[in-house]
């Protein structure tokens, strides 16, 4: 279900101009905004021209906690109200709205609408604002409706990374340094926190058996066994993915890292792969080998509405076919699953141990992503592909995906210092993570086209 958002929208104008056209296109406007689903939307009692008659809107805004503010530019006007806005309203991204001009009624422009919004976004962006952007149209108008709702999508991407709380068990994996994130940078981007759980809180919690002996069963329902795996082995599975479900929930975990290797194997008798694969096809956020920047890109892929993805590796490339493996060592949830392949637990994995989970992805059009932080800066690699039917020939969980030019990919991807982990998410986001990324400054890396 789609985020509500509360949006302030401000309309501005100048009496020298042809105010009461602005003031019944505003409404016109207003009324079409007003059909949009999952938008509260927060409005002054009259257009605005002066900063002294909003101060009393500013004081309702304060209380809102709103995600956006829409600055109609219902005719010209100075730019004091877009800078006072900025200035109150700090993180809240903007949007400065022009808007067509009506038929002439004398030798003069009546609404000046568009070097209005032109002034507005000069100025904010000239400020320092990354999160200001320009829209021009009316809401009647399909294509303007496509580009306002990609913004409202954007805001939900924002919104609903801020106050989470990220579980990192053990530490990321040994030498991966690729993949460890600065926590007061993380926070200052997203309002992301890192709590650091020691491998002895989950190793030794203790599950309600019922509840273990339910998972079990779902096991055994979905998949068939290696040659390896026992009772004794399902048992674990089931009580590690009980004990993630049951830490995250008393403790209010968002999202969780790993380190799946080797302690896992070594101590606690298997690795989590499988475990946490149940739970990502539940809806648990999940990344292995303590990758916190995967986490973070399927957050906001989950922000977005997507519920189909998984952290893998780009483990091949067929230049003949144009075409890439994704591959991990079994850990994508079972909802990707192409209906078709043997599903199966299987101990080949750590010398042996186990537990991961093996089948072929399903087929669909994808969407590829990382979110990361690299010399000092967060950036955004993303591109479109098309997972297309595989056959069974490995262990773990992988499919082949057709992208424009694959070696092109993955210098975008290892030339820019990105991490050796890239999500790859069912359906298409490109435009909608590229709309966020420049929203929050973030330089974007896509391969040709």
């Amino acid at each position: 279900m789609l985020q509500n958002l509360k949006i302030a929208l401000i309309p501005l104008v100048r009496s020298t101009f042809d105010v009461d056209e602005g003031k019944r296109t505003y409404q016109n406007e207003l009324n079409f905004l007003k059909k949009i689903k999952h938008v509260r939307w927060i409005t002054p009692s009259q257009v605005i021209e002066y900063p002294e008659s909003c101060q009393g809107f500013l004081r309702t805004l304060r209380r809102e906690d709103i995600d956006g503010i829409i600055l109609m530019s219902a005719t010209f006007h100075l730019g004091e109200i877009a800078l006072l806005l900025s200035s109150e309203f700090r993180d809240i991204p903007i949007l400065s709205w022009a808007l067509p001009e009506p038929p002439y009624t004398g030798s003069r422009i009546r609404l000046n609408s568009l070097v209005g919004a032109h002034l507005d976004v000069s100025n904010l962006y000239k400020t320092g604002r990354d999160d200001v952007r320009f829209i021009y149209g009316s809401a009647g108008e399909e294509s303007f409706t496509k580009e306002l709702s990609l913004w409202l999508d954007s805001l939900r991407v924002i919104r609903g990374m801020k106050n989470k709380k990220i579980a990192l068990i053990g530490g990321h994996a040994k030498t991966f340094i690729d993949v460890d994130v600065y926590e007061p940078h993380l926070f200052s981007e997203f309002g992301i926190t890192v709590e650091l759980v020691p491998f002895e809180s989950l190793f030794g919690f203790a599950p309600r058996p019922e509840e273990v002996e339910v998972i079990k069963d779902e096991y055994r329902k979905i998949y068939e066994w290696d040659s390896g795996m026992n009772e004794e082995r399902l048992e674990k599975v089931a009580r590690l993915a009980a004990s993630l479900k049951d830490i995250s929930k008393a403790a209010g975990y968002d999202l969780i890292a790993i380190r799946c290797w080797p302690e896992f194997a070594a101590r606690y008798g298997v690795s989590p792969c499988a475990a946490m694969s149940f739970n990502m096809a539940k809806g648990a956020i999940m990344s292995c080998e303590g990758d916190i920047g995967g986490a973070v890109t399927m957050l906001a892929l989950k922000n977005a509405g997507c519920n189909e993805m998984y952290l893998a590796d780009v483990s091949q490339i067929f230049e003949n076919e144009n075409s890439l493996l994704m591959w991990h060592c079994g850990v994508a949830p079972h909802n990707l699953w192409d209906r078709k392949s043997q599903r199966t637990l299987d101990t080949y994995f750590a010398g042996g141990k186990g537990v991961t989970v093996g089948f072929v992805l399903k087929p669909g059009p994808v969407t590829f992503a990382r979110i990361d932080y690299i010399r000092n800066k967060w950036k955004l690699f993303v591109a479109r592909g098309e997972a297309v039917p595989t056959p069974q020939e490995l262990k773990g969980t992988y499919v082949r995906v057709k992208v424009n030019d694959p070696l092109d990919f993955i210098k975008k991807l290892i030339n820019n210092g990105f991490a050796h982990h890239v999500v790859m998410a069912y359906g298409d986001y490109m435009d909608l993570l590229k709309t966020v990324a420049e929203m929050k400054g973030w330089e974007v890396y896509e391969p040709q086209r």
